[in-house]
């Protein structure tokens, strides 16, 4: 029923699914040269630290929209101002 997964399973099937692509990518570049391999592994990297920070972002934006959804539902309670006295009110 529910719409969304929960943060720490999303996370964790992205964290998954980066894992997977660094492998796929570390064992293409196997056969390859030296020099290539570093490039592939350092794009590869790149790319996750990319991702994840992607991630990270939609999920603070989430958070974000979701706090602002609350406090909007939330009744304002009315706190009675504080009462000034003028000159011409006997204290």
């Amino acid at each position: 029923m529910r719409s969304q997964p929960p943060s720490g399973e999303a996370s964790r099937r992205r964290a998954e699914e980066q894992f997977k692509t660094t492998k796929k990518i570390q064992h293409q570049t196997e056969a390859s040269t030296p020099a290539r391999r570093a490039e592939a592994e350092k794009t590869a990297r790149l790319r996750a630290l990319r991702l994840a920070k992607e991630a990270a972002d939609k999920d603070a934006a989430n958070r974000d929209t979701l706090v602002a959804k609350v406090g909007r539902s939330q009744p304002r309670r009315r706190v009675p101002r504080p009462r000034i006295s003028s000159p011409s009110d006997p204290t």
